[in-house]
């Protein structure tokens, strides 16, 4: 069958399993006409989390958060929409025509040739909503992380926004040329960039913002702390970030 059939088919099948493919997740407890349990998506002490068997849909009463069984382990899984349906294709075994399969492993293959490893840890990243970039050898002492040979290339940085809108950048003996492309890089996709110094006692992320300024003295320049901010797309985080700049630098320098 064509993608689209099979989508529609997996919709009914999915919708009356949700129980058992939500309890595959989490544990759910049987409560009048529905199943509720603790919300997997934010904190909580009391259930708001409720399953109804007869919809086919979830809904959480204290975040807000709802859908069907493909919806469900889209956000829980970190998978998206296509790779729900083909992971479900499997669980029901339907052939999904070869050519729509094979543009899909395709897509695969190349997310992997441009961050290697990607495909068995982007569902990892979905969930984490971050992901930690480690520059050459260096030890990954946080996950989900990526290894940079070089600097962070842009193909990556635009597949990792898709993923996440957070990186942060493991800096423990990096180049200053190869740091500054790589979180350049990064901006430029979109994403938040952060910085946490491993090889400090007590590692913790600082914005990147905060960790050039903290670095002035050691090879930054004002110039290239100018250039970041000029790679930022969105017009409203680059002027708070402009003003920030300048608001601090001008602190730094007349001490």
């Amino acid at each position: 069958m064509t993608f689209t059939e099979a989508v529609s088919r997996i919709k009914e099948l999915a919708s009356s399993e949700i129980i058992d493919i939500i309890s595959e997740r989490i544990s759910l407890k049987k409560s009048g006409n529905y199943y509720k349990s603790c919300c997997p998506f934010h904190d909580e002490k009391s259930p708001s989390f409720y399953v109804s068997e007869v919809k086919g849909t979830y809904k959480c009463y204290g975040c807000g958060q709802w859908g069907d069984a493909i919806d469900f382990i889209s956000k829980y899984d970190g998978f998206t929409f296509k790779e729900v349906i083909y992971l479900l294709a499997d669980r029901y075994h339907l052939s999904i025509s070869k050519k729509s399969r094979q543009k899909y492993q395709n897509a695969y293959k190349k997310a992997d040739e441009i961050i290697p490893g990607f495909s068995s840890i982007k569902a990892e990243i979905s969930k984490a909503k971050k992901v930690y970039a480690v520059f050459n050898t260096a030890n990954a002492p946080f996950t989900p992380s990526i290894s940079i040979d070089g600097s962070l290339s842009q193909e990556a940085a635009n597949l990792l926004k898709k993923r996440t809108d957070t990186i942060v950048f493991s800096v423990e003996s990096p180049q200053w040329n190869q740091l500054r492309r790589s979180i350049y890089t990064a901006l430029s996709a979109g994403l938040d960039v952060f910085i946490v110094p491993i090889n400090s006692n007590k590692p913790q992320e600082m914005d990147w913002m905060d960790y050039f300024l903290s670095k002035l003295e050691s090879g930054v320049e004002r110039k290239d702390v100018i250039k970041l901010v000029a790679a930022i797309p969105d017009n409203i985080t680059r002027s708070c970030y402009v003003t920030y700049f300048t608001q601090n630098f001008k602190e730094i320098t007349q001490l």
